[in-house]
């Protein structure tokens, strides 16, 4: 870990898993959390990003009102692998970037960074530490259908498909988060908060 920065803790999981409810946990106690997927949607909206996502994707790719239509972007990169990695060699870059930026403002002792990928883009890498965020695949269907009525059964299983199953990451992940509903989410948040704590203090 660099002396100058915070201890970062790398929070991830498929979609509908929960890892931003779980994030959010950590947020009500102070810690700074740096949430990728959001901060990505508003880089969508920067000039040069625009530029390049359209010359992708094509004008259907943003609204009228300029904002991107990310029902539309994710339609299109779900069915098509080689548009979805050329995309996400536009978007990790400047995400990647804007994150160093917002880290290096950062003063609290540890800081969360919660992103989809982290293992699949090879993000867990700058990290310290990580935690996966785990829930049984139909609670998350329903969780997904009940947060984004506008995606069909097809498109949430093409993006749990382009996700690594959880057995993969399970195997790479420090710290595993149950949220099957049985399990308290603050409970394994108050214990990872002090397992961070006792890292950084060289206890463990």
């Amino acid at each position: 870990m660099d002396d100058k920065l915070p201890f970062q803790l790398g929070i991830t999981g498929g979609i509908g898993s929960g890892k931003s409810v779980f994030a959010r946990i950590f947020s009500s106690m102070g810690i700074p959390v740096y949430e990728s997927d959001a901060e990505a949607r508003n880089l969508y909206s920067v000039p040069e990003i625009r530029e390049q996502v359209i010359a992708l994707l094509g004008s259907k790719s943003y609204s009228e009102d300029g904002r991107p239509d990310t029902s539309a972007i994710a339609a299109m990169i779900y069915k098509n692998p080689e548009i979805r990695v050329a995309l996400n060699g536009i978007i990790h870059p400047a995400v990647a970037a804007h994150y160093q930026h917002w880290l290096k403002n950062q003063h609290k002792p540890f800081i969360l960074k919660v992103a989809a990928l982290l293992f699949e883009a090879d993000i867990a890498s700058g990290l310290d530490y990580t935690a996966l965020v785990i829930s049984p695949e139909t609670l998350r269907k329903t969780r997904i259908s009940r947060r984004d009525p506008q995606r069909g059964a097809g498109q949430i299983e093409a993006i749990m498909t382009a996700q690594w199953p959880d057995e993969k990451k399970i195997k790479l992940a420090d710290f595993i988060v149950q949220n099957d509903e049985k399990h308290s989410l603050i409970d394994q948040a108050i214990a990872l908060e002090k397992l961070v704590k006792n890292l950084i203090s060289g206890k463990t």
